[in-house]
């Protein structure tokens, strides 16, 4: 054996343990061996030692062998047993092998001893192989039979002939049948009606022919003698199995799926509150009726109608109220436009009205008459509520490009009627409000910003790897440096872009543009760095989109492995199916592919598993409270964990502090971004930053010492506390606030807490409740003159708070508290792998200001 033993000895006489051990040596053991002579050294071994095997003499002084094998049965039943005695009667030596032992050695053969221990260890150790074995298929046994039981498809077993050989719970119960009763019979016989009974036959014995299994890939509809229609899928067994089985058939009862479509079509097109048709449904009429030819001249007219303070309505009286009020109206705009197909429900408060009218006069009497109806009283909850209504109305057709442009200048006539005090209703013109002139200008600036290209810039965020401090990548963020308003934020400009259809040729440019800069920076050879480039959702999902890719990487002579393409949750489950195709091809080119914003879209991991891409960006939503929140903590603990496991690697965003980076890196955050380590620039900066070659060391980590958080909003408490412990060799931090501590708890490996129990922001329970959380090996006290029992006895209850002690303190009896408190907390520390965790890596800022950047403000990282 090479593996070193650890023996336990039984024996009293200590030349025989010696006799013992070199025979063990002779024969060519590696071990290491403790020696017991009586029955509590016995026991304190069993537990501690846990041997590998126990030799034991069969008489010792007040205890015995046979006593020492009866412990071995209820502590350790695994551990082999030898006895190694002077002298063993037949009898004794039988009566020894009965109750369990594993061998037995005479101590005048003592080279007999080294194969028995071996061949003890060889069968324990087949034993233990046995009994996993046997585990692990009875536990594979019981989770297929769970599956069966408790899957909602109905599973069918069948062998060559089509007869039933297991039948589910769920199959059982779609027939009203018992096992008993169906096993044996044929499929057909059971699961097909009369009429269908020689189809089925036909059908099954087609899916045997193992030449031209027809049904492997497509499902099939059937009936079920009760008349439910169930989808089936089938699959042919490789061979048959031990008992006949060839096929398995699963199915799903699809009876609704009909009647669920129409009830999806329902809740897709139709306010379910009111039963009218909602805002999809109107703009489909609207386009039909755009294509349609007024025989008879008639006026047709767009009335959106607005109800208002019906949210006043609601916060009066209650929700329901404020729905029936919404049924209400829609009753009386019902009585006035019979024809539901003309009447929709756009918005919570705001109802459409297709009016058609002789001419404009007739209009406008309509209108007014809607409006005086609209607004008679509402008798609800016993009271009498009136809604003031307004109108805005749009005629059609006009120079609306289509329905959703036409609707929309419904609503722009609609807020100019509520605008105006004097007016009831609008009727809309191309006249456009001040808001909508100045979005309308912007979007023209854009177009001519676009086409120039000298307005846009990009601006470059470092990316700091957190395993050695270096830049290793960028973000490529668009400014707009716009003559009249200054330098715009994406946040001005991109939903514009988006809405106004400009977002892919500015998508476009910012790649282009990013190239051409990497580029530049690999020819004046500076450190070779990656350049991340967000693509929108309209982007990613253009029919060009590899084209441009290429077009753009080829012009630019850029290495694709420096290129990142970025996407947001959203934009990949959209049809996610096409992203996965869409990502591998991108990845066939070089190109590394993140997931942006992680978190805050649809987290589909059942996808997230099949996307080739090869970052997660940890969204700065959860990184900004990360030091005070347990949730937001535990999330990016675990995004990070779960990406690792995935062999992604993660980016955390917006890192603005301290504490936030030392919580990152004890996590395993691989990369981080955001104000801490350098603010979006433009490229001339971030080219005098890779020039200057500034590199984060992490300081080096601080050694243990006994490190006391003392949480006070009172200055002269935090005096006093610095004076006592002045001269006792304890650290102190002082915080006073919650949110102050929790920095300091993130960059500081802190032993004992002490907390006022009335602070603002957060009690003393509170934060140490929550303190607990996040670092469960604290020793926490509250130290307060004030005295809620009733939450101090439940955070105590719960472990959140190990001691409560009073205001105004004892010296001596605080110092006491304090010493039992650290030295629980260093007795558990002793007990635990070092961890030194929560003090991570930590950063000098003066880096970065050497390197003129700008220190963080406290402020979004983009």
């Amino acid at each position: 054996m090479n593996t070193e033993l650890r023996i336990l000895l039984l024996e009293d006489v200590a030349t025989d343990a010696e006799l013992t051990a070199l025979a063990l040596s002779e024969g060519g053991l590696q071990f290491a061996l403790r020696r017991a002579s009586g029955a509590a050294d016995y026991v304190a071994a069993l537990s501690d030692f846990r041997p590998d095997v126990i030799l034991a003499d069969y008489t010792l002084p007040g205890f015995d062998g046979l006593t020492a094998l009866t412990l071995r049965d209820r502590l350790s039943p695994d551990v082999p047993f030898i006895f190694v005695t002077g002298s063993l009667g037949e009898e004794r030596a039988i009566e020894a092998l009965k109750a369990g032992a594993t061998d037995y050695i005479l101590k005048d053969r003592l080279a007999r001893l080294p194969a028995a221990v071996e061949r003890a260890i060889s069968e324990r150790d087949a034993r233990r192989e046995k009994s996993a074995i046997a585990g692990a298929l009875d536990a594979e046994r019981r989770f297929l039979e769970a599956v069966l039981a408790t899957c909602n498809a109905l599973i069918v077993a069948l062998d060559g002939q089509g007869r039933l050989l297991r039948v589910n719970r769920s199959a059982l119960t779609a027939l009203g049948e018992t096992d008993a009763h169906i096993l044996g019979r044929y499929y057909w016989e059971v699961f097909a009606p009369q009429e269908d009974i020689d189809m089925t036959r036909c059908m099954y014995q087609r899916f045997l022919d193992r030449n031209n299994p027809v049904l492997t890939q497509r499902p099939w509809r059937a009936r079920l003698p009760s008349g439910q229609v169930v989808l089936w899928s089938a699959s042919l067994l490789a061979s048959p199995g031990a008992d006949g089985c060839e096929a398995i058939l699963a199915g799903i009862d699809v009876t609704d799926q009909e009647a669920a479509e129409q009830r999806a079509y329902v809740l897709k097109h139709y306010d379910i509150l009111t039963g009218l048709p909602n805002r999809e449904l109107l703009l489909q009429q609207l386009q039909r009726r755009s294509t349609q030819s007024d025989p008879l001249n008639h006026i047709q007219a767009l009335l959106l109608i607005g109800l208002d303070r019906l949210q006043h309505a609601r916060d009066s009286l209650d929700v329901d109220s404020g729905d029936v009020l919404l049924i209400e109206a829609a009753r009386r705009l019902r009585g006035w436009q019979p024809d539901d197909m003309r009447l929709a429900r756009v918005s919570d408060a705001s109802f459409a009205l297709l009016l058609e009218v002789a001419d404009e006069k007739d209009l406008s009497e309509h209108v007014q008459r809607i409006l005086d109806h609209l607004r008679q009283p509402y008798s609800i909850a016993g009271q009498q509520l009136s809604l003031p209504a307004y109108i805005g109305v749009t005629l059609l057709p006009n120079e609306a490009a289509d329905t959703a442009a036409l609707l929309q200048t419904a609503e722009a006539a609609l807020h100019q009627a509520i605008n105006e005090q004097n007016k009831s209703y609008e009727l809309y013109t191309p006249r456009l409000s001040s808001q909508a002139r100045e979005r309308l200008a912007l979007e023209s600036d854009l177009r001519m910003a676009l086409n120039q290209g000298t307005q846009l810039e990009l601006f470059y965020q470092p990316q700091i790897d957190l395993a050695n401090g270096r830049m290793t990548g960028v973000e490529s963020l668009i400014r707009w440096r716009h003559p009249l308003h200054g330098l715009l934020s994406p946040a001005r400009f991109i939903s514009l872009a988006e809405q106004s259809g400009l977002i892919s040729p500015l998508g476009d440019w910012v790649l282009q543009t990013a190239c051409l800069q990497g580029l530049s920076w690999e020819r004046a050879g500076l450190p070779p760095i990656t350049i991340a480039v967000n693509l929108s959702a309209r982007q990613f999902n253009e029919p060009r989109l590899m084209a441009t890719v290429q077009a753009v990487l080829e012009a630019s002579g850029l290495d694709p492995h420096r290129l990142e393409l970025e996407l947001t949750e959203s934009a990949t489950m959209q049809d996610p199916e096409k992203t996965i195709a869409i990502l591998r091809q991108l990845r066939e080119l070089g190109i590394q592919v993140a997931i942006d914003d992680f978190g805050t879209g649809y987290s589909n991991f059942n996808y997230l598993k099949r996307f080739p891409v090869d970052k997660l960006k940890l969204d700065q939503s959860f990184v900004s409270e990360l030091t005070a929140d347990p949730d937001d903590l535990a999330i990016s603990r675990a995004v990070i964990a779960m990406a690792h496991q995935l062999r992604l690697g993660v980016v955390a965003e917006g890192v603005e502090t301290e504490g936030q980076l030392a919580l990152l890196a004890a996590a395993g955050c691989d990369t981080i971004q955001g104000y801490y380590v350098g603010r979006p620039m433009p490229a001339v900066d971030l080219t005098q930053l890779l020039q200057n070659g500034v590199n984060l060391p992490p300081e080096k980590r601080r050694g243990y010492s006994r490190t006391l958080l003392f949480v006070d909003d009172e200055i002269n408490t935090l005096s006093a506390m610095r004076r006592l412990l002045r001269s006792t060799g304890y650290q102190l931090l002082a915080a006073n606030s919650a949110r102050q501590a929790f920095e300091l708890l993130a960059t500081h490996e802190v032993g004992v807490i002490l907390a006022d129990q009335r602070m603002p922001e957060l009690n003393g329970t509170e934060f140490l409740n929550r303190v607990k959380d996040m670092y469960p090996d604290t020793i926490r006290m509250v130290l307060s003159g004030y005295t809620d029992l009733r939450s101090i006895t439940e955070a105590i209850n719960r472990g959140a708070i190990y001691k409560f002690l009073t205001k105004p303190w004892d010296d001596e009896e605080l110092l006491k508290a304090l010493a039992e408190a650290f030295d629980k907390f260093e007795a558990d520390r002793s007990r635990r792998a070092p961890i030194g965790a929560e003090m991570a890596r930590q950063w000098n800022p003066t880096a970065l200001a050497a390197a003129a950047i700008d220190p963080p403000p406290p402020s979004s990282s983009r």
